[in-house]
C-alpha cells in the first residue's frame, strides 16, 4: 500500500490535531482541578480562622472569668451560639475528621469548665460563700482544674490546625492526578 501525498498530509494534520487537542484538553483538566483545590484550601482556611478565633475569644473569656470571679454582661449571647454552630457546620464540611474532634473536645472542655463555675457560684444559694481559693473551697479547685483542661484542649486545638495547614502546603496532589496514566492497572 502507497501513501499518496495528500493522503500523508491529512494523517499528519489528523495526528497533529489530536495531539493538540488532547493535551488542551489534560491541562484544562489540571487547572480548574488546582482552582478547585485552592477554593476549598480557601473556604477550609477561613474556616480554621473562624474556629481559632472562636477558641482564642474562649480563652479570654475564662481568663477574664477567672480573674474577676464574675461572668461578664454578654448582651449577644445568642448571636455567640449561632456563631459556633455555624463555625462547627462550616468545619464538618470543610475540615478533616481530627480537627473537628479536636474542635468538639474544645467545646466539650469549655462546657464542663462552665458547669464546674456556675457550681461554684450557686452555693451562694445554699448558704456557702464562694471563695476563690483553691485550697479552701474544692468547687473553686474543680473550676481551676477544668480551666487548665479547657485550656489544653484549646492548645491542642490549635496544635491540630497548625500541623494540618503544614502538610497540606506540602501535598502535591495536582501531579499526583497527572500520573494516572502510568500507574499499573
Amino acid at each position: 500500500m502507497h501513501l499518496t501525498p495528500v493522503e500523508a498530509t491529512l494523517i499528519g494534520t489528523t495526528a497533529g490535531a489530536l495531539a493538540s487537542f488532547s493535551s488542551t484538553l489534560l491541562i484544562q483538566r489540571a487547572t480548574l482541578a488546582r482552582e478547585r483545590e485552592s477554593r476549598i484550601w480557601e473556604r477550609r482556611a477561613t474556616v480554621y480562622e473562624d474556629a481559632l478565633t472562636s477558641v482564642n475569644r474562649g480563652e479570654r473569656f475564662r481568663a477574664g472569668v477567672l480573674e474577676t470571679g464574675e461572668l461578664p454582661e454578654v448582651p449577644a449571647q445568642r448571636g455567640r451560639e449561632v456563631e459556633a454552630d455555624l463555625v462547627l457546620a462550616r468545619l464538618r464540611i470543610y475540615g478533616s475528621r481530627r480537627v473537628v474532634n479536636a474542635h468538639l473536645r474544645t467545646v466539650a472542655a469549655m462546657t464542663e469548665w462552665i458547669t464546674s463555675f456556675a457550681a461554684w457560684k450557686e452555693q451562694a444559694a445554699y448558704g456557702r460563700t464562694p471563695l476563690r481559693d483553691a485550697a479552701e473551697d474544692p468547687l473553686w479547685a474543680a473550676v481551676l482544674r477544668q480551666a487548665k483542661r479547657a485550656q489544653d484542649t484549646d492548645l491542642e486545638f490549635a496544635a491540630i490546625v497548625q500541623a494540618e495547614i503544614q502538610a497540606g502546603r506540602s501535598t502535591r496532589p495536582l501531579r499526583s492526578r497527572l500520573l494516572w496514566w502510568r500507574r499499573p492497572s
